[in-house]
């Protein structure tokens, strides 16, 4: 009581609350006669027994799945009855009994059958708000320079590829990035009424990679060089599977180190492409922050440190940049405002 939904404290209560409603469905069980394929008792019928409900909860979000419609009713008392004990009920509105076919949106995705293949998919809802989230900060940013307009989307369109990278997100990422073209193509277009269209294409879109029609400029950095910037491309992200953590391994035991470290490199190594410098740069710190020790992908946000500041010379080359957690990039620069001497690379 008196904690706001959507408070930091919300999902931590829920949580706590909830603890045990899997241990609850487990309970119940089915036995599947099925028909034995191979060695000596080729074609004889065995029992097997087997969970009957299916369940993923994320904090006050939950879905469970079973055979029948009729498992499902029955077991929606049975949980009435577990959430009363503890000052909760369902939301009669926000539960659902549906088909796999129909399907069901869950934490942003889609889940539903698409002949005979149960599929996620991005939420269409989601994917619209996306864009239109786009369309609109075009509207209202007619005058920045193409620089400006790379460096702010690029890293909101890799962090919603990011998201939806583990699912069936291929179709949905190259219609993504085809509507957010047509409202480049429209920006630009508002920028030079009285241009031809030629003209506006030679101005803002080049071939890169051989990839024809990509929006980019040429900037100068601060070390005086030039470079080409591009926007980012949805279908340059791998779509990866996500692997279930095994059983109930948790991140606080000790005795898991080793597996939570190779679990949270094997999300870096695919997090940026193995050519980048940012892949060589994490490789080089061997995936840790240098302040705290701790994995770079512990879930913490990550920041750019110039060893050398960029005001005394620094440069942005990979040899001059390392990688902190927002926290510990925060304390370094307390730091140095304190008189302490500059981070090195085996600090921590």
């Amino acid at each position: 009581m008196g904690t706001p939904q959507g408070g930091v404290l919300s999902p931590l209560l829920a949580n706590i609350a909830l603890n045990g409603m899997e241990d609850l469905l487990n309970q119940y069980e089915q036995v599947i006669y099925y028909t034995v394929r191979t060695g000596k008792d080729t074609g004889k019928i065995r029992p097997n027994k087997r969970k009957r409900y299916g369940f993923v909860r994320f904090a006050d979000d939950f879905v469970i799945t079973a055979p029948t419609r009729e498992d499902l009713e029955t077991i929606v008392s049975t949980l009435n009855e577990w959430l009363a004990l503890r000052g909760l009920q369902l939301h009669p509105e926000k539960t659902q009994i549906v088909h796999v076919d129909d399907g069901f949106n869950f934490l942003g995705f889609t889940v539903r059958r698409f002949k005979g293949r149960c599929l996620i998919k991005p939420q269409k809802q989601k994917m619209l708000a996306f864009l239109q989230r786009i369309r609109s900060w075009l509207k209202q940013h007619p005058g920045i320079s193409p620089e400006e307009l790379i460096r702010y989307l690029n890293p909101i369109i890799r962090g919603w590829g990011n998201f939806y990278r583990h699912q069936v997100s291929n179709q949905v990422f190259g219609y993504v990035d085809h509507q957010i073209w047509q409202e480049i193509w429209k920006w630009c277009l508002r920028r030079h009424p009285n241009k031809g269209k030629a003209w506006v294409a030679n101005k803002y879109f080049r071939t890169i990679g051989g990839r024809a029609w990509v929006f980019a400029t040429t900037v100068t950095t601060r070390s005086g060089r030039t470079k080409v910037v591009s926007l980012y491309k949805l279908t340059n992200v791998p779509i990866q599977r996500h692997v279930k953590v095994k059983g109930k391994n948790s991140p606080d035991d000790p005795s898991l180190s080793e597996y939570w470290r190779k679990r949270q490199t094997s999300y870096g190594k695919s997090y940026w492409s193995s050519d980048s410098k940012f892949y060589r740069i994490a490789q080089h710190q061997d995936w840790k922050c240098p302040v705290c020790g701790e994995h770079l992908f512990n879930g913490e946000e990550l920041h750019q440190h110039h060893m050398i500041p960029v005001k005394d010379g620094g440069t942005d080359w990979e040899e001059n940049l390392v990688f902190l957690h927002r926290a510990c990039h925060q304390q370094v620069h307390m730091r140095k405002r304190s008189g302490s001497r500059r981070l090195e690379p085996d600090d921590g």
